[in-house]
């Protein structure tokens, strides 16, 4: 039984790794659709 703290911990330790990796591809994700929104307003705001 003393190995399987330590199979929880590993297992515990790369989930919240995937977790703080899925968070911030979303932070950039976000970003990146706010960068995209301006330069189409300003594409747009040229093209008139």
């Amino acid at each position: 039984m003393g190995n399987l703290g330590f199979l929880f911990a590993a297992n515990a330790f790369v989930w919240a790794g995937v977790i703080y990796y899925l968070f911030t591809l979303k932070k950039r994700n976000l970003s990146l659709e706010r960068d995209l929104q301006m330069l189409k307003e300003v594409i747009e705001k040229d093209s008139k």
